[in-house]
């Protein structure tokens, strides 16, 4: 081999990160390149024959796969490439993926001598761990969310359902289900229907959005839902299909009740990764309660009493952040808000737990403390055994008309900002906080309590909107939030929200918010 060649060798398997080796078979004695002998952490003269005792520098697990590999492309007359993914854990104890790819040379038939290249590929199989997890954790929310799920191709033959949609159609699994047509479930109405409603949006790109359909079964009742579809395609632009979800509206249809309506919008993905975590943001919008239908009626109930006002910003397409408010009686209500630790689908997750837990303590929801202790409680359960860190901070207020008081507790959260009336003062008060939800099982809270009377509005909120820094890397800080606040209630000026939410904006100017913020006030008349 010239130098020239050896150069040009050397460059190119620089610029790949390879290192080649070479090794005649049966000799203890094996070849590397200095990027190999990298990968291995050895020198040359440590470095062991991973071809002759794989079990020297190999993890243990793969000892077996890698020895079986390398013996059936040696026996194979007819084979004459070797290729393994494997793991050796290098001088230092550092545990390193690693691919090996090699030529068998033949004389005779016999296998006389093998070489090849390998290349470090730790930091791709963390990434595909990494992406396994994610999609995982997509696919339980899909599958835990209250509304059918699918995917059909350009046939309309299902590709992909979530549990609920595998129910729906009565089989107990998604591969009962997968290749087959609504022409294998439903009535032939109700299917060539169906499929001619497809075919037109593929063809036009329009969507189907919460419109009410009749579904017709063989063998069962007729059932009404309210579906959503779409055209679908992939990461090329290319048209797949189609993909969409549907409600169960069968009592409601009967009972001629007013139908929810549902307005998700999903768009489709250039990848399947984007195209699940947007429907898994769009599946949590429709959990908040500004969403629900009955959100309005909530806030008329209560209309004659107090105003209130709700600012909810993500700061990515999966939030931590969550509020409701509570009607309990026509003299009692609770404003509820909370943020989970982080952003993302993890904390997504474990506002749809909190949002479960809440309603499961609905017998305690007129005592702040035991209500926050309740759904800790619940918490605990479900995070302690999955040894996963995460908690969240929440904050429980009830106002009652009848008794005249306002009740504060607090896990771990900012406590609210309480404004006086005109011409009356606050008592000051403790601060109301516990431990966050999710630390202690047993942990306890405690209220604080404050004269109706004298209160003229209150403001919940979140860390987002005071921790976010302009481009200097300067919070606006809590001190301006409460700031900021005293100065909006004062001057009786417009919203209070409107105000705090514009003079954050202007502090992180086009930076945007680092987190995500929500903001709930209560005005009483």
């Amino acid at each position: 081999m010239d130098d020239s060649f050896q150069e040009i060798l050397d460059l190119v398997l620089k610029a790949s990160n390879e290192g080649i080796w070479d090794w005649n078979i049966g000799s203890k004695e094996i070849y590397y390149s200095e990027r190999v002998l990298d990968f291995f952490g050895y020198s040359e003269e440590e470095a062991p024959n991973l071809l002759y005792s794989p079990e020297s520098i190999l993890l243990a697990e793969d000892v077996a796969y890698f020895r079986n590999m390398l013996d059936l492309v040696l026996m194979d007359d007819a084979e004459e490439l070797f290729a393994v993914d494997c793991r050796l854990v290098r001088k230092d104890k550092v545990t390193r993926w690693i691919r090996v790819r090699g030529v068998v040379v033949r004389e005779g038939g016999e296998a006389l001598r093998i070489a090849g290249s390998m290349i470090d590929i730790t930091k791709r199989k963390r990434a595909e761990a990494s992406l396994e997890e994610e999609r995982e954790m997509l696919r339980l929310i899909i599958d835990n969310v209250p509304v059918q799920v699918y995917f059909k191709d350009l046939d309309s033959r299902f590709t992909m359902v979530n549990k609920r949609q595998a129910h729906w159609l009565g089989c107990e699994s998604e591969n009962q289900i997968l290749g087959k047509s609504d022409a294998d479930f439903y009535a032939e109405e109700g299917w060539r229907r169906s499929r001619e409603d497809e075919r037109k949006l593929m063809e036009t790109g329009k969507p189907i959005l919460g419109e009410i359909q009749r579904e017709k079964w063989v063998d069962r009742p007729d059932t009404y839902v309210q579906v959503v579809k779409q055209a679908w395609y992939d990461s090329r632009g290319r048209l797949s299909g189609t993909f969409g979800f549907s409600t169960d509206v069968t009592m409601i249809f009967d009972a001629k009740e007013k139908l929810e309506e549902v307005a998700l919008d999903l768009q489709a993905r250039n990848k399947l990764y984007q195209e699940e975590l947007g429907l898994a943001r769009e599946v949590q919008q429709a959990l908040l309660p500004e969403s629900d239908e009955g959100w309005k009626e909530r806030l008329a109930s209560v209309a004659d009493k107090a105003a209130i006002e709700v600012k909810y910003i993500p700061a990515t397409e999966l939030a931590g952040d969550y509020y409701d408010v509570l009607p309990i009686s026509d003299q009692v209500f609770g404003l509820f808000i909370c943020d989970v630790m982080g952003h993302g689908v993890r904390s997504a997750l474990v506002v749809s737990m909190i949002r479960g837990l809440m309603e499961k303590a609905s017998a305690y929801v007129e005592q702040p403390a035991l209500y926050l202790q309740k759904i800790n409680e619940g918490l605990c359960r479900i995070l302690g055994p999955t040894g996963v860190d995460m908690f969240a901070t929440a904050c429980y207020v009830t106002v009652n008309f009848n008794e005249g008081v306002v009740r504060v507790a607090s896990a771990g959260h900012d406590d609210p900002l309480i404004f006086a009336k005109k011409g009356h003062d606050l008592p000051a008060s403790e601060s109301s906080s516990g431990p966050a939800l999710g630390f202690f099982n047993k942990a306890e809270y405690h209220e604080c309590t404050y004269a109706l009377e004298y209160v003229s509005e209150l403001v919940l909120y979140t860390d987002g909107i005071y921790e976010s820094a302009n481009k200097a890397g300067e919070e606006w800080s809590k001190k301006r939030l409460e700031d900021a606040a005293k100065n909006a209630v004062e001057s009786s000026e417009g919203s209070t929200l409107e105000i705090l939410c514009d003079e954050a904006i202007q502090w992180v100017r086009g930076k945007g918010f680092d987190d995500d913020v929500c903001l709930l006030s209560c005005k009483f008349k």
